[in-house]
């Protein structure tokens, strides 16, 4: 019988979390309140009339009475029970609002450095180095190494790990301590892994048994195993789509559709707006001010935040005008209510999030607009996003970019957190739907391939710039749907850009000579849009420009998209550029 001991390389960590907790209300209960609304009942008849045994209905009624929608009154013989004036309030909602209770608890928890899977630290019993080193003295221990580059688990993920799901994150108390390293130690015997819990992912256990397989040399009891690196986020198969709330008029096509759609969300913003834009220019903002003052005077809590270019030329131009607009608004005494961020999320996406209309009814626009940037001239696309389980994904991200290049977990990004959460209880609207895909940097390339395996007739893409990244990116894999497929694949972009942008136009243009596909600039308006679309069903709207950016694994939130599978989706928004464009 063979025994080994592997340490797996862990980060452990302990924060305080404040949170809700309450359940749902279960039809049951609404309908035994239903019930007392109409008439009061002693526990015998509820239990007759609902068939439900005694002691169910009993317990049903101690919940309903801690909430306060419920009263008992001595009658005769017996407890009769009828529902509060609250009660029959609540009973006419459709469905049973949840009572919550505040609460603080410390949560410890553990990541796995090999996968980024983060656990309970119960789940995943953790040991200082020095205990194991002396451990090792006396049985065979395989230490599979540390990554170089820590993976500290990302904000979202740790929450919803830690709380249950009746449990709603309200903030985390600030915490100035680093996690620290620790390994677990987990025992596998004859290839069988002993210990582990049921939640770690197979690409763990993986990388334990190959570990296992790596034996002491003779006369050591210690060895180490070098565990293959994660795959690319590229490599890694994306989720199943969201069944979303969508329509064609949420496609947002040109500059005056994109000045509307800020001015709208401004102006019926309730309690949130968050804009997030590549560039503050200082004219640009000056010009949206009053607006943003004028929403923060209406007790709307207005955040600005702005991202990064590949030019570093610029994106420092960007942090000094940042430094001196934050000084002008702190002279002007009356934007309290205005934050504008002194940090870089170090991302070229763009977006805004508020709240408008009813209580929780959020929306978010999200593409290739710099909102507080641009002269709302450029052809521009972005997507509309009324459906909260999109909301949210979208939220999370925010929650990422608000640690900012120091990776800690602020205040602010405690706000983001409880907002995400807050967004994903929200109501489902009505409407048609469509299949949607939030896509993270080099998540990007999955939706490239897919149109070049399958396209049945035209693949379509707009970029602002045209690089030398532009050809591995889309010109090859254009060109192979357009060879191998005769698939009509046009492309259109608005400048060549950087080094060798030129002359890799004028390669792409040569390689296309001849064949399906057709490589375009456009003159009229300036193209700041970028979009890649196939057939008429197929659209993917974000803030990468196609033709130059590749990124890469580092950080996936440098660019944000959404892909959208809906009827015809495709076909309006080529027919919207075809329309607006000159080439």
């Amino acid at each position: 019988m063979t025994v080994v001991r592997v340490a797996v390389p862990l980060l452990r960590g302990k924060r305080r979390f404040h949170f809700d907790k309450g359940r749902p209300w279960s039809v049951v209960e609404h309908a035994v309140l239903a019930a007392l609304a109409i008439k009061p009942r002693r526990a015998s008849e509820l239990a007759a009339e609902s068939r439900l045994p005694r002691r169910l209905v009993v317990e049903l009624l101690v919940r309903l009475m801690r909430a306060g929608w419920v009263e008992l009154a001595h009658q005769g013989d017996g407890v009769i029970f009828s529902a509060s004036v609250r009660g029959k309030a609540a009973a006419r909602e459709d469905d049973l609002p949840i009572v919550h209770k505040r609460m603080s608890r410390y949560r410890s928890f553990a990541i796995d450095q090999l996968t980024g899977t983060i656990y309970r630290a119960r789940e995943l019993p953790s040991f200082e180095k020095h205990v194991l080193q002396e451990r090792a003295k006396t049985e065979p221990i395989v230490w599979i190494d540390p990554p170089q580059r820590e993976i500290e688990g990302e904000v979202p993920d740790i929450v919803g790990s830690l709380l249950s799901d009746d449990e709603h994150f309200i903030d985390v108390d600030p915490a100035g301590d680093r996690l620290v390293r620790r390994y677990a130690l987990v025992t596998v015997r004859n290839k069988q892994i002993e210990g582990l819990t049921k939640r770690a992912p197979e690409a763990l256990r993986e990388q334990i048994l190959k570990a296992a397989e790596v034996l002491p040399k003779p006369g050591s009891t210690v060895t180490a195993f070098q565990a293959s690196p994660p795959p690319s986020l590229d490599e890694l198969p994306l989720g199943e789509p969201i069944n979303a709330t969508f329509a064609h008029e949420d496609l947002v096509l040109g500059g005056d559709a994109h000045r509307a759609i800020l001015e709208e969300y401004i102006r019926r913003a309730r309690h949130r707006l968050i804009i997030h834009s590549t560039f503050i220019h200082p004219d640009k903002f000056e010009e949206w001010l009053p607006s943003l003052i004028d929403s923060a005077h209406r007790g709307v809590r207005v955040e600005v935040l702005w991202g990064e270019s590949d030019d570093k030329v610029e994106i420092n131009k960007t942090r000094r005008d940042v430094m001196v607009l934050r000084d002008k608004l702190a002279e002007r005494g009356d934007a309290d209510g205005l934050r504008l961020h002194p940090f870089s999320t170090l991302s070229h996406s763009k977006f805004l999030i508020a709240d408008t209309g009813r209580p929780d009814r959020f929306v978010g626009v999200l593409g290739s607009c710099n909102w507080l940037s641009s002269g709302f001239h450029s052809f521009e696309a972005s997507v509309r996003l009324r459906d909260p389980q999109v909301l949210r994904l979208l939220a999370e991200q925010l929650v990422e970019l608000s640690r900012g290049g120091s990776g800690y977990w602020t205040e602010l990004t405690s706000e983001f957190q409880a907002l995400a959460s807050r967004i994903g209880r929200a109501p489902i609207p009505s409407g048609p739907k469509a299949k949607v895909q939030l896509v993270l940097g080099a998540a990007h390339k999955h939706f490239v391939r897919e149109a070049r395996d399958h396209a049945d007739r035209e693949i379509f893409v707009c970029s602002h710039r045209f690089g030398v990244g532009g050809r591995q990116a889309v010109i090859v894999p254009a060109l192979a749907a357009a060879e191998a497929r005769k698939i009509a694949t046009n492309v259109y972009y608005g400048i060549a850009s950087g080094k060798g942008g030129a002359r890799a136009v004028a390669d792409a243009s040569g390689q296309a000579f001849n064949t399906p596909l057709k490589v375009r600039p456009v003159h009229q308006p300036r193209l700041h849009a970028k979009i890649l679309g196939w057939d008429d069903d197929h659209l993917l709207v974000t803030s990468q420009n196609w033709l130059s950016a590749d990124p890469g694994d580092i950080d996936p939130r440098r660019e944000i998209g959404l892909y959208v599978n809906s009827a015809g989706v495709g076909r309006v928004a080529r027919e919207r550029f075809l329309a607006t464009c000159s080439t």
